[in-house]
């Protein structure tokens, strides 16, 4: 059976998260209060930013740069309606996405000030229908967890994006989520919380969040630019409307604009690069607008303290990302909905910040945004390059394809193997499960793993006479050897070999090619969603396949899919967004997918298929078995060394309108015969953004008729 594996069930989007160049010439629009300063450092910047804006397919990004005390940048880079060519401005309002987080905890902050609410109070305290699934997270959950994503909830974003239920009600359907961590155990974006935060704040201050932000905040910081809503926003003189760019088919299309009214708290701010730079100049003068403090001093300080721990040089405060860069502090906070995408960054103690807000989703700019203004306006901070040690060259002069000598396969610790390979030039360094790591030269010597944050990094491991025998893994868990496999050295079993017993266990060839059609019907639970769900799959040889799903919450269907691929297209379908016509690697994924003869054409659909080891999954020995695909992503399959059945499966899901891509890992079990083939009854999938989701097959029925409309392009309400 393939997978339920849509793009917005594994993805819930990238609602209020956190390379080609598109055919446009660049415009700028200055705005009139920008003031001068830095010249040299600021149109390197504003190069810098435009050129990368091009390159990631942005129509048009709008920036503020604040420093001690004024705003020292303020402009538009291309176009906030692309169609028409209509300029950025620093006054085109943006949707701001998460960013709007951090006013909702100033929202709380300054209701703690007012002694409406305590930090530490239960949100029980204030909303009779807040729940926990966990009974212990349930009695002890405080309002600070709610603002530093510490509820143990994995992000419940499902029911919100469908738009079919209220506040209240997508606060009670996180209650029937299963938790995927203890409170305070670890950290997990969650926008639900957030919500619920703002929905405290209502009842304490006595008017809605959506009074309060613009009368209590907006009005004393002066800014006039900013709203809550799509009506409003579209309202404004001077807006922007959403995109997306396809790296695959090079297109730009405009998105239609998403209301969060139901989750506004978390994210429903509009804002425009001036207003945000008044934002800005407030929080670094320490809380203050125009003399006079919004928030104690206390609780401005709590605002930035670090409340939870998510990596070792990264924390999160309330409704702030806290960060080190070259040793300085950076409070951050990215925003992501359709369409749009922000990032409001700072350094306190050197009285800089700025805003970016782009008009395309899931962009990647914001953050890359840092680096560039950091390193340009404090190029004191930047360290040097460390010097050459043991007679090495610096890194400018460093011979890139000297990782060309550490090409070849490598015992892994745990058993398995690792490969060092030539990838389109560039040397990379491959692991079962991951993505590949490109081995980077460094000045000091050894080579680090792109993308991979510096401290992990490899170097090679000589005998006494200077042969490679290892490699060396520094990372921050350690020090970790993969020893040189010799070229003779043997499989534990051969692919070949492997895949004909995978065969035999499904039943074999005959058996297998006896199929023409396969019906299907499931559940779904999306454990960590509080959403079930139920839907049919239609199968036809050779490479035919369609979904149907439908979504239900609190007793209400909320949202229903259709995902298919005809044998040359593919699409998806939503009843809550703009459907998706697959194309690049998610089209191949799709075609893969599809193949109801996959087991049989797996040197048709793969480049190579390797055996690189044996690993325990739970308590049984597994085959570690990689598919390197040429058009599509790559996998790693676990098959039982005693039945050859597939155990597990670790892959990802690729997408066309963002360099992003979601892991994922698929347990197979209850296989049971079916007319002479075996299939698995229960899949559970986890994903990063979806937690646990278990679909069982509830019937199956081979080789019934079915017409191709139901693989052709169609509308939710067929068949």
């Amino acid at each position: 059976m393939k997978n339920i594996l849509s793009r917005y069930v594994l993805t819930a989007i990238l609602v209020l998260s956190f390379a080609a160049t598109l055919p446009v010439a660049s415009f700028s629009q200055a705005a009139a209060t920008a003031a001068v300063c830095c010249d040299a450092q600021l149109a390197a910047i504003e190069s810098k930013i435009d050129a990368r804006r091009k390159e990631l397919g942005i129509p048009g990004v709008s920036l503020a740069i604040v420093k001690d005390g004024k705003v020292i940048y303020a402009k538009g880079l291309g176009y906030k309606d692309f169609d028409k060519k209509l300029p950025v401005t620093a006054d085109t309002q943006f949707a701001i996405g998460s960013a709007t987080k951090a006013f909702t905890a100033l929202s709380v902050l300054m209701s703690q000030d007012e002694g409406k609410l305590s930090l530490d109070d239960s949100p029980k305290k204030y909303l009779s229908y807040f729940k926990m699934y966990d009974p212990e997270t349930d009695a002890n959950i405080k309002i600070r967890d709610l603002l530093r994503h510490s509820s143990g909830l994995n992000r419940t974003d499902l029911a919100m994006i469908t738009g079919k239920l209220n506040r209240a009600e997508l606060i009670q359907v996180a209650a029937q989520a299963k938790p995927t961590a203890k409170l305070g155990e670890k950290f997990q974006y969650q926008n639900i919380m957030f919500t619920a935060a703002g929905e405290i704040v209502a009842q304490v201050q006595k008017e809605p969040w959506e009074k309060f932000v613009p009368q209590r905040i907006f009005a004393p910081l002066g800014m006039t630019n900013s709203t809550l809503s799509l009506d409003a926003m579209k309202q404004a003189k001077d807006h922007s409307l959403g995109y997306e760019y396809n790296f695959d088919t090079k297109v730009t299309k405009s998105l239609p604009l998403r209301d969060i009214i139901e989750v506004a708290p978390a994210g429903s701010i509009n804002s425009s690069a001036n207003d945000m730079a008044k934002w800005i100049s407030f929080i670094l003068d320490g809380g203050v607008v125009n003399g006079k403090r919004l928030v104690s001093e206390k609780g401005f300080a709590e605002w930035f303290a670090p409340q939870m721990k998510i990596a070792p040089k990264m924390s999160y405060g309330l409704g702030w990302f806290l960060q080190d860069w070259n040793g300085l502090k950076v409070a951050q906070h990215g925003g992501n909905i359709d369409g749009f995408n922000s990032m409001v960054a700072m350094i306190p103690e050197k009285q800089l910040g700025f805003v970016l807000l782009t008009n395309v989703s899931a962009s990647s700019l914001g953050g890359e945004a840092m680096d560039i203004i950091w390193s340009n306006l404090l190029p004191g901070s930047v360290p040097a390059a460390p010097k050459a040690d043991n007679g090495s060259k610096p890194e400018a002069a460093v011979d890139y394809a000297a990782a060309k000598e550490l090409i070849g396969k490598y015992n892994a610790p745990n058993g398995g193997v690792v490969d060092v390979k030539d990838d389109g030039g560039k040397v990379t360094f491959n692991i079962a499960g991951q993505q590949p790591y490109t081995l980077v030269p460094r000045a000091a010597g050894g080579y680090s793993m792109q993308p991979l944050p510096a401290d992990f990094w490899l170097k090679a491991k000589r005998d006494d006479a200077g042969k490679l025998v290892s490699i060396m893994v520094t990372q921050p868990q350690g020090e970790f050897e993969f020893k040189l496999r010799a070229a003779d050295e043997k499989p534990i079993i051969s692919t070949d070999e492997l895949m004909a017993k995978m065969i035999d266990a499904l039943g074999g060839e005959a058996n297998l090619r006896k199929i023409k059609t396969r019906i299907a019907t499931f559940d779904t639970d999306f454990e960590s969603q509080g959403v079930k769900g139920d839907g049919t799959t239609w199968s036809k040889a050779p490479a035919m396949s369609a979904t149907r799903t439908d979504f239900v919450a609190l007793g209400k269907t909320i949202a229903s899919e259709y995902e298919y691929f005809d044998g040359k297209a593919g699409r998806d379908i939503v009843s809550f967004a703009p459907s998706e016509n697959y194309a690049g690697r998610r089209l191949e994924d799709a075609r893969v997918e599809a193949d109801l003869y996959a087991p049989l054409d797996w040197k048709v659909n793969y480049r190579s298929v390797d055996v690189i080891g044996i690993k325990k999954v739970g308590d049984e020995d597994c085959y570690i078995v990689r598919y390197t695909s040429d058009k599509g992503t790559n996998a790693t399959e676990f098959v039982s060394t005693k039945t050859f059945l597939v155990v597990r499966r670790i892959g990802e899901v690729p997408s066309s309108t963002s360099s992003q891509t979601l892991p994922y890992t698929a347990d197979y079990s209850d296989y049971r015969e079916i007319d002479g083939v075996k299939i698995p009854f229960r899949t559970k999938v986890e994903s990063i953004s979806m937690g646990s989701i278990v679909t069982t097959i509830k019937t199956v029925r081979h080789n019934t008729p079915i017409d191709n409309s139901i693989f052709a392009p169609i509308e939710l309400g067929r068949p």
